[in-house]
Parts: C-alpha cells; sequence; structure tokens
C-alpha cells in the first residue's frame, strides 16, 4: 500500500509539476465576463457581482473543482469599466491547487452611435501548491514513518504575476472578441530549480442575436443567441457551439464541445468532449441563476459523472427606460 502511494504520488507530481498544464474551465464562459475576456470588465449598466461553481467529473472522486467571484462597474461618464475576480481550482486527488486575485480595466471607443470596440487589460496574481500530507516519501519510511517529508526539491508553494488583454467588437446584433492570457508566461514549477512555464491561452469568441417573435431585439421578449467559443492554449485546444434562448425570465440553451473533424489526437480518437445543457431565471431584481450539466460524450462516458455548474449574477440598477434608441453597454449573456 505504501508503495502505491508513493508511485501514485509521484505519477502526479510527474503530470501536474513539470507538464504544461491547461487552465480551469466554464462551460458557462458567457456567465464569467471578465474570466473569458478582460475587455468585458464593466460591460453593464453598473454594477455587477457574478458567483461560479463547476464541479467537474464528481465519479471520479474527489473530482475538479473551480470556483470564482467577480465584482465590476462601469464609468459611464469616461466609458471605462473596473473589477475584480478571485479564482480557485482543485485539481483531483493531489491537493494540486491553484488561487488567483486579479485585477481589470477596460476602456471603450465608439465607432458610431450603434459600433464599438473595447480593449482590457487584467493583472492577475497567482499562488499555486500542493499538499503532499496524503501521500508517503521515501525518506519518511527509512525515518520509521515520519509524519513529514525533507525531500529537498518540493516546493509546497510558488506565487507569480499573471498578465492578460483583450479586445471586442460589438454591434446590436453582433459581436467578435479575442483575449489572450499567460502573456508573461511564468514559471509555475514546484521543484526547486525547475522550468515550468505556462503556457499563453488564446480565447476567440464569436455571437449572434437576434429576435424569433418577429419584433425589434430591443423590444423583443424572445431573443435567441447563435454563439462559438474557441481557446488554445499550446498543444490543447477546444471549441464550444451552440446556442441559448431568452424568452422573458426564462433561458434555455443546448452547446457541443469537441473538434472531431478539424483534429485526432490519435487514430481512434473521437475527439468529442461533451453536450451541455443550460438552463436558467431571472428575477424581477435582475439576480440571475444559471444551472448546466454537461453529459460526457467521450470515452469516459457516465462513468465520469459529467460535470455540474451553476452561475449567480446579480446587476443593478435595472436598465433604465427610455424612448430614444440607445447602444447596449456590450454584448450581454
Amino acid at each position: 500500500m505504501k508503495a502505491l502511494r508513493l508511485l501514485a504520488f509521484l505519477g502526479s507530481m510527474t503530470a501536474f509539476l513539470q507538464a504544461h498544464a491547461q487552465d480551469p474551465q466554464f462551460s458557462q464562459w458567457f456567465a464569467a465576463a471578465q474570466y473569458l475576456n478582460p475587455a468585458l470588465t464593466g460591460n453593464t449598466h453598473q454594477d455587477r457581482i457574478a458567483l461560479n461553481y463547476r464541479l467537474q467529473w464528481p465519479s471520479v472522486r474527489p473530482g475538479y473543482e473551480t470556483f470564482m467571484a467577480a465584482y465590476d462597474h462601469r464609468f459611464s461618464t469616461v466609458n471605462a469599466g473596473m473589477g475584480g475576480m478571485v479564482l480557485r481550482d482543485k485539481a483531483g486527488t493531489s491537493g494540486l491547487t491553484s488561487t488567483t486575485v486579479g485585477l481589470s480595466y477596460s476602456y471603450e471607443a465608439r465607432i458610431n452611435y450603434r459600433r464599438a470596440i473595447r480593449g482590457g487589460l487584467r493583472i492577475g496574481y497567482t499562488m499555486r501548491g500542493v499538499d503532499p500530507s496524503g501521500y508517503l516519501f521515501a525518506d519518511q519510511v527509512v525515518r520509521d514513518n515520519a509524519a513529514q517529508t525533507i525531500e529537498p526539491n518540493l516546493i509546497q508553494q510558488v506565487n507569480y504575476l499573471d498578465l492578460a488583454g483583450g479586445f471586442m467588437y460589438y454591434s446590436e446584433k453582433f459581436w467578435a472578441g479575442v483575449s489572450m492570457n499567460h502573456l508573461n508566461r511564468p514559471n509555475m514549477s514546484l521543484m526547486v530549480d525547475g522550468e515550468a512555464r505556462l503556457q499563453a491561452r488564446t480565447s476567440v469568441n464569436v455571437g449572434y442575436r437576434f429576435g424569433i417573435d418577429g419584433r425589434h431585439i430591443s423590444k423583443s421578449d424572445t431573443r435567441m443567441t447563435i454563439a462559438t467559443h474557441y481557446k488554445m492554449q499550446g498543444k490543447w485546444d477546444q471549441l464550444d457551439l451552440g446556442w441559448y434562448i431568452d424568452h422573458g425570465q426564462l433561458t434555455g440553451g443546448l452547446w457541443y464541445r469537441g473538434l472531431p473533424i478539424a483534429k485526432a489526437y490519435k487514430q481512434g480518437y473521437g475527439n468529442n468532449d461533451a453536450v451541455v445543457v443550460v438552463m436558467g431565471y431571472q428575477t424581477e431584481s435582475q439576480l440571475r441563476f444559471v444551472y448546466s450539466y454537461d453529459v460526457t460524450i467521450s470515452k469516459l462516458t457516465y462513468k465520469s459523472g459529467g460535470s455540474h455548474e451553476i452561475s449567480l449574477i446579480y446587476e443593478w440598477p435595472k436598465k433604465p427606460k427610455s424612448k430614444k434608441p440607445r447602444i447596449i453597454p456590450c454584448p450581454k449573456f
């Protein structure tokens, strides 16, 4: 049993401490604005609080958990937005965790009355560490099962600065944005004198929204949004493609994740990940609750337990009533 625990630890250390890791993900990427693109900071009428929680593959105990809390504010008089976010991710049984605290700034420049571009920057500080208490090292065995390891090559926590930037073009119905994360490629190695540069992550999202009840989008009670989100980090990439409908206070949608035609990592591997079902409700006070479930369609199938995700978003004040048409602050999800 001790040998198995030691081998498990060494395997996880090889995978997590030396390999190039991928970032946490949200199926409801449209509900995590600052994480999606810092240019979306302050794309509200004034203030917004957002809470996001994801539990991935709970049957592969203990699963993978990601939590994010964010706040942003729109300064309409200067066409700018500022906000902050805290993102915490825990990966599997290895005790590997990362916590990122970030501050974001965005600026909006209007092309004309109904079109604009936005640019944004995010400065983050990440604390990444591993808890070795659940493992048994060789030096503990030879020291009569000592409670703690004296392994000199392991750093239990490393801290680093993390920079991101992005741009967004939008009109009343269409938007397209790109963001670049880990611009400074920080060293995230947890080994003494180790080198594990965090690879840059590129994110591209495009969306189109229209009324399906025969009315103009600004007056429509039933609107459909077709959107796609492509992410690339090192040799890893992913595409989300789907739609959602807002009808009054209700939201429902369906997403597909995978790249079965464009890319296959090896022969016989069907590059399909999940089908995501989305359901949401918004109260009269503009508190929005969204739940989604990832139905795993890869080789893990139902054994993974899928993935659960919840978002709570509160915006205030309410959208001002005006008879004059006005440009929306930015694509709203």
